[in-house]
């Protein structure tokens, strides 16, 4: 599978999801959650997703909130945010966290494990008459995956409470080909599909929205143009600007207008990606600190005590968010 040089195309032609925006996603002072594996946690690095939304909604939004809940190599499952236990113990940590955050929206954004794991182990959930997540094929595989990102929606709706508004399920983007030494990935995309594809019949059951990726940035088609440089590191993992693309595709199928080039590349939008990343480490900071293990599990009998701390990243969090919508209204205020 290759790619459109989607940087030189602009993005044109990308078809919108489920609900193509009649309504629009965002309201004033929403809270979004963006909940996922590897490609979340690996975005507060880069920023690209909200600072792409923040520009998206337009100067009329104000008060929108982002939290990045992603956790590399987690599952449906929830299996890696479970530290020494079962995956039990890893939504109920989920469930914990969004019950904190009061998210009026929530993006999930899972699937990409799935194509690439056929036959491995990518969760430790037990399946009925199996000793370890079966994966004697992609069709149980995927059918299991279905099955457990429909009680993870259901989780999230329980936890969010009446401030959830809308649920998105973003389909991943497809892998790239990068030629040897690195792996092919035609076969993987095509078991991607397939994946996105039961996603998205997934969104309808369960009513929510639905984003896909995978065709906006051109895994349904073939005998593409290879981008220069290529958008990932390694076939799998996008770089900053595979993230910036990934963001504005995002956008566009949600119902939002392309960002102008004077918009998106000012100074002043360089400075809004800036102070999102640092919210977002003071963010990540506060749920996933360092040492946990001494500050609240087996041996906070040693270091217990400095748990005290961590609510103390709070009020620095806030202050950053008053940067953030300070960016903001500097981007917007800009002459063109």
């Amino acid at each position: 599978m290759k790619f459109h040089c989607l940087l030189a195309l602009g993005l044109a032609g990308i078809s919108t999801g489920l609900f193509a925006a009649e309504t629009p996603l965002f309201q004033s002072n929403d809270r979004v959650a963006f909940v996922g594996g590897t490609y979340i946690e690996r975005d507060r690095h880069f920023g690209s997703l909200e600072t792409v939304l923040q520009l998206a909604v337009g100067p009329e939004i104000k008060g929108l909130t982002f939290r990045n809940l992603g956790w590399s190599g987690d599952s449906v499952f929830s299996d890696s945010r479970s530290y020494f236990g079962p995956p039990q113990e890893g939504r109920q940590r989920l469930e914990k966290n969004l019950a904190e955050i009061h998210p009026s929206v929530i993006f999930l954004w899972y699937g990409s494990e799935v194509a690439i794991s056929v036959g491995k182990s990518w969760t430790g959930e037990t399946v009925p008459g199996d000793k370890m997540a079966g994966h004697e094929s992609f069709d149980s595989d995927l059918a299991f995956f279905i099955s457990g990102y429909g009680a993870l929606i259901d989780l999230a709706r329980s936890a969010a409470e009446e401030a959830l508004r809308e649920i998105i399920l973003v389909s991943p983007p497809p892998f790239e080909n990068l030629g040897a030494p690195l792996p092919d990935q035609t076969e993987n995309n095509q078991r991607l599909a397939r994946v996105r594809d039961a996603i998205r019949n997934l969104a309808t059951q369960k009513k929510t929205r639905f984003v896909d990726l995978f065709a906006a940035l051109g895994g349904d088609t073939s005998n593409l143009k290879k981008t220069d440089p290529p958008l990932t590191d390694d076939g799998i993992h996008y770089t900053q600007a595979g993230h910036d693309i990934i963001a504005k595709a995002l956008s566009k199928q949600l119902g939002y207008p392309e960002l102008p080039l004077s918009l998106a590349d000012s100074l002043a939008s360089a400075g809004l990606r800036s102070a999102i990343i640092e919210k977002d480490r003071l963010f990540f900071h506060r749920w996933r600190p360092a040492n946990e293990t001494y500050l609240f599990l087996f041996r906070k009998h040693e270091q217990g005590q400095n748990a005290q701390e961590i609510p103390q990243f709070d009020p620095l969090i806030d202050s950053q968010q008053k940067k953030i919508d300070t960016a903001k209204s500097l981007v917007f205020s800009e002459k063109p």
